[in-house]
Formats: C-alpha cells, sequence, structure tokens
C-alpha cells in the first residue's frame, strides 16, 4: 500500500487520506464524462457546411395523432396553445390534415422539450408515406408562446423527396442567393426518430433543413413584417379572377394578416398582367411588382429549371406585399425537383438544353409580356450572363460539389454505423414516374447548354406535355389528341388557343364535310370528317367512331341529331371556362388535356406504346 494511503482510516492522516481520493475521483470522473453540448448559435442551424444531429422523440399516443388527417379529433381548430398542450395536439390554422403534436427535439446534444412537430408535403409526403423518412415541419412557439432555438421560431426537415443526390435544394437556394434574390437558408441533419415502444433512435438520414418564410424572415430581407404573405397554389401564371379579394383569398393562400392595402395591390397586379394593353403595363409594372428582382428570380428557376414553381404548376412560392415599396416580390420555395427532377416535360438530355428565355411549359403570360420589352429582355439576359460567369459554370459547381462532399460522407458514415445502408428508409424515395438524373453530370450539361444559348450556338428546348410516355399517368392517356387539337386549331403557332380560333377551326370542321358555316351536321357526316382528317398516329389509339360520338354527345345542345358551329363553340367554351387555370381566355396544352378529360374525352388504352 502506497504511504499515502498507511492508516486512513485512523487520525488526521487519514482524514487527508479520503480527501485526496475524493477529489482524485472527481478528477477521474470529470476527464471521462461527456463534455456538455455547446449551443448552436443563431445563424449556425443554417450553414450549409454543417451537419446536425437531430432526434425527434414522440410517445406512441403522440405517433398516433401524428398521422395525416389523425389530430383532428383530438383538438379543434380554435385550440389555444394552453388547450393544445395539454390535449397534446393541435391544429393548423389552415388545414387539419397535418397536426402538431407535443414532443421533443434533440439538437446536437440540446434537448428542448413541448416542441411542436408535426409531417408535411404534398407530393414529397405522397411517395415517401409508407416509410419512416417523411417531411416534417418542428414549430418551437406551438405549444410554449415565444419559444426559440438558435434564434429561429421553426424549421422545416425536407426528405430530398425525387432527389437521389440529397443536395438540389441547398444548391439551388444557394444560387438564388448569389443573385440576390430573398431565398432561405439551408443546412444539413442526420436525423433518427424515437417512438416510444415502437422505434429506439431509428437513422432516418440525411435531412435538408431550410428556413421558414416567416416574419423573422421578412425582417431580415426586407426590413419589415407588417405587410402581407402569400403562398398561392393552382395559378399557372397570376390569374386575373376579378374586383373583390373573396375572390382571390382562396387561391392566393394569405399567411399574414389581410391588409386592405395590399389586397388591393394583388388585384392590380393581376388586372395589369391580363387586361392591360401593352403600353400601360409598360408604364404601370414598375409600380406594383419588384421587376428586377423578378427577372432574377426567373433567371435562376430557368438555370435550375424548376418547373415545379410559378414558372409552370402555379404553386411552391412565396410573395410578399412589401408595405415599404408597396411592390410584390417573390420568394423562392420546395427546389427538390429541380434541375432535371421534374421529369414530365422532356428526357434528361432535352431538359438540360431547356431554353433560358422560355423555361415554362406551355406558357406563361407575366413573364412573357416582360421579355417583350427590351429593357427588361437586356437586364434579363445580363442577369443570366451573370449567374453563367459567378455561380453555375464548371468551377463553380466542382467547387460547391467539394463544399457540399463532407455531408454526404458524414450522412454515409451514419448509414453504415446504424447498419440502414442502402434501406428504405435511407433512400430519397421517387415515383409518379419521376426520376432525376444524376446531379453532377447533368449540371454540366445544362451549364454548357447556358453558355451556348448565350453566345447564340444553341437554341433551347421548349417544354410541352406533349409525350404520352413522359407525362402524369392520369393525363398519358389524352396526351397525343391534345397535342393533335393544339396543332390542328393553333394557326398563330403560340401553343394557345384563343376563342377565335377555335371558332375558325369549328368552321373549318364543317367545311371539310362540304357544310356552310350555318349550316349543321350529323353523326355520320362528324364521324366520316374525322377519319379524313385524322393523323394516323391518333387513329391508332382511338377510333373516328368514339370521337364522333364523343363529340356529339357534349356538343348537341338541343338534342336534334345535329351540330352547329355555334354548338361545337359552346362546348369548347364550357369545358374551357373550368380549366383555364390562369384565367386569361385562352388554352394552353395542360388546359386542353384537363378539359379533355374532364369531358370524358376518349381515351388511348395504352399510351406508352
Amino acid at each position: 500500500m502506497s504511504p499515502i494511503f498507511k492508516n486512513e482510516h485512523s487520525g488526521k492522516g487519514g482524514e487527508a487520506a479520503k480527501l485526496l481520493r475524493l477529489c482524485m475521483c472527481v478528477a477521474f470522473c470529470a476527464s471521462v464524462a461527456p463534455a456538455a453540448p455547446k449551443p448552436v448559435a443563431a445563424g449556425e442551424l443554417y450553414d450549409p457546411g454543417r451537419v446536425h444531429t437531430i432526434e425527434i422523440r414522440v410517445s406512441s399516443e403522440k405517433w398516433d395523432l401524428l398521422q395525416p388527417s389523425a389530430g383532428a379529433s383530438k383538438a379543434g381548430a380554435g385550440a389555444s396553445r394552453q388547450q393544445g398542450r395539454a390535449a397534446g395536439v393541435r391544429l393548423r390554422p389552415s388545414s387539419p390534415v397535418y397536426a402538431y403534436v407535443l414532443g421533443e427535439i434533440v439538437v446536437d446534444g440540446q434537448r428542448v422539450a413541448d416542441a411542436g412537430i408535426r409531417l408535411k408535403g404534398n407530393s414529397s409526403y405522397a411517395v415517401s408515406a409508407g416509410t419512416l423518412r417523411r417531411p416534417m415541419r418542428v414549430d418551437f412557439d406551438r405549444f410554449v408562446k415565444g419559444r426559440r432555438f438558435a434564434g429561429v421560431e421553426s424549421l422545416n426537415l425536407s426528405n430530398t423527396s425525387f432527389d437521389p443526390s440529397q443536395v438540389r435544394e441547398a444548391l439551388g437556394f444557394w444560387l438564388f442567393q448569389k443573385l440576390g434574390v430573398p431565398a432561405p437558408s439551408t443546412g444539413h441533419a442526420l436525423v433518427y426518430l424515437t417512438v416510444a415502444g415502437k422505434y429506439e433512435r431509428e437513422y432516418l438520414g440525411l435531412y435538408t433543413l431550410i428556413e421558414e418564410v416567416d416574419p423573422h424572415f421578412l425582417k431580415r430581407h426586407f426590413g419589415n413584417s407588417d405587410g402581407m404573405l402569400l403562398k398561392p397554389a393552382g395559378m399557372r401564371g397570376f390569374a386575373y379572377l376579378g374586383e373583390t379579394w373573396d375572390q382571390y383569398r382562396g387561391i392566393c393562400g394569405p399567411r399574414s394578416k389581410e391588409r386592405p392595402e395590399a389586397c388591393q395591390k394583388v388585384i392590380e397586379f393581376a388586372k395589369l398582367i391580363h387586361r392591360a394593353d401593352d403600353a400601360t403595363f409598360r408604364a404601370k409594372i414598375g409600380s406594383v411588382l419588384a421587376v428586377d428582382e423578378f427577372l432574377r428570380y426567373v433567371a435562376v428557376s430557368s438555370v435550375l429549371i424548376n418547373f415545379d414553381s410559378f414558372l409552370s404548376t402555379g404553386h411552391n412560392y412565396y410573395i410578399y406585399v412589401n408595405p415599404r415599396d408597396g411592390k410584390l416580390h417573390f420568394i423562392p420555395w420546395d427546389l427538390n425537383m429541380s434541375l432535371g427532377g421534374y421529369g414530365w416535360l422532356g428526357t434528361d438530355e432535352e431538359l438540360a438544353r431547356t431554353s433560358i428565355t422560355r423555361s415554362y411549359a406551355d406558357h406563361n403570360i407575366l413573364i412573357e409580356r416582360l421579355l417583350a420589352i427590351d429593357e427588361y429582355a437586356k437586364a434579363y439576359r445580363g442577369h443570366m450572363q451573370k449567374l453563367a460567369v459567378t455561380a453555375f459554370n464548371p468551377e463553380a459547381m466542382r467547387q460547391r460539389r467539394e463544399f457540399l462532399r463532407p455531408v454526404l460522407e458524414a450522412a454515409d458514415k451514419a448509414a453504415r454505423t446504424t447498419g440502414k445502408s442502402g434501406t428504405t428508409n435511407l433512400v430519397s424515395a421517387s415515383g409518379m414516374g419521376l426520376n432525376a438524373p444524376e446531379l453532377w453530370q447533368f449540371v454540366e450539361r445544362r451549364a454548357e447548354s447556358i453558355r451556348l444559348q448565350l453566345d447564340g450556338k444553341e437554341i433551347g428546348f421548349k417544354p410541352e406535355f406533349s409525350n404520352p410516355k413522359r407525362t402524369l399517368v392520369e393525363w398519358a392517356p389524352l396526351t397525343v389528341a391534345a397535342n393533335t387539337f393544339m396543332s390542328a386549331m393553333d394557326t398563330n403557332h403560340d401553343w394557345r388557343l384563343s376563342d377565335a380560333e377555335v371558332m375558325d377551326a369549328s368552321k373549318r370542321f364543317l367545311a371539310a364535310g362540304n357544310i356552310p358555316a350555318d349550316g349543321s351536321m350529323d353523326l355520320a357526316g362528324c364521324i366520316a370528317v374525322i377519319e379524313k382528317i385524322m393523323p394516323e398516329d391518333l387513329r391508332r389509339r382511338v377510333p373516328a367512331k368514339a370521337w364522333g360520338e364523343w363529340l356529339f354527345a357534349i356538343s348537341d345542345a338541343n338534342k336534334d341529331g345535329r351540330v352547329t358551329v355555334q354548338e361545337l363553340f359552346g362546348a369548347y367554351r364550357r369545358f374551357q371556362s373550368g380549366s383555364d387555370a390562369d384565367r386569361d381566355g385562352m388554352m394552353d396544352e395542360r388546359d386542353l388535356i384537363e378539359a379533355l378529360g374532364a369531358a370524358g374525352a376518349p381515351r388511348d388504352l395504352d399510351p406508352g406504346r
């Protein structure tokens, strides 16, 4: 025994020895105990080069309530924070589909109790619903007023559906920021799930953290948050719906207080786009729209060929009506289908060559009217050139790839450590006929095409919903027919049908049966004309008799067994009015496909032939 511990149980020497052993024990324990987690500071959460570790923890009951529509039966939409906290569930004000449940979140070792957790997403949820790897949102303020974490009120956990690279959104939002467009910040996290009695720290994979577009975001970018924030959905372009705000509320999706002056500005904007002549549009558009900022938004969206946006689908963007300048500002959102991910409009090679000035399907009236003005067309080209020189070129993209490499390496290591490599939970979900190409090769092809287009050495590809093998399964049986009808009636080749073009086509249809414009045609004559003019590709898919019987069924309004020009045109107008998403009084190809579907048109039974 060491002399230091001799007689430790007797006298002063023993007491000293006890004290020394205690001190040594404390020192030893301190040396092996894990260090307290370093707090995540404001600004660190959305560091795209950093990988956080996040664990979501909920009880078994809360897990069941988290599932779509399940929470609605537990708490009313108007429940207060206190009521929601007591019930453990609180509904979203705008929709009961996804309810917030009470749980906790651990970020880099920091535990936050009583956080609001919910599922989110449309297509990104639909294709991942059969796995645990679903998109989520965490709201620190939902059950505890004023609660913040690392300076933020909420954060979005994107599960990178449709994106096997897992970094498309981080890359896309970075490009918006490089061109000075107000855009969310991003980060990354290895996400784990614990559900009491069901899952114990189950590894879900790499998620993209995306900043919420909320008052904090607005103050940082616009210096205020007392304007009106909108999240439109379902408008391809921006529709003019009339002169009262009630006509716009549902489709514009207000996310903040509806202020009368801001509502009126939105109506003025829509009317200017659709009703103003060219001179009036040119004179006034700069007073309602932050035009140069919008051109930059379109330039980056075009580089990314982000069709699932304002460009084509009419959603996945915000609009902020800024009281400081009285103008509308566009904010990008949801970029997981960018850079070739939205494959319904062309092959990978075609999409890489998408036109830099016509990077939307069918048409977009606002972009078209702006780029028809020389001043704005020149500014837009300048923004595209700047992107190509500073950010979207092979060298800059290689640097960005290397910057993001540690993020993906951390995810690979976590998958190996947990034994989850290649499992369903870790695979970015796909489906709906969408298969994104390998990101970095596609980026190189896209960058080269943009350079060639800017140099005038390549004509860009103009995307359309025209290939039944690539489009949505529900559209495929009608795609060839819509393409055939559009080609036959679109005499000015703008790929839109006006009333005048349809009326003229109706007259030509009767004339093909040797019937004057003021005459009428019977069913047999109708079938004979269709048989005569029908292209072979459409004939192989649906016989003329089926088209003739359908046309009579929807057109013979007075049921006299004959159809007139006016009846043919009247049938078109009935279905056009219900399918004209941007309310411009015209029919583009997607409108036409949807109108044919609504009208019960004959379907191709084998569109993938």
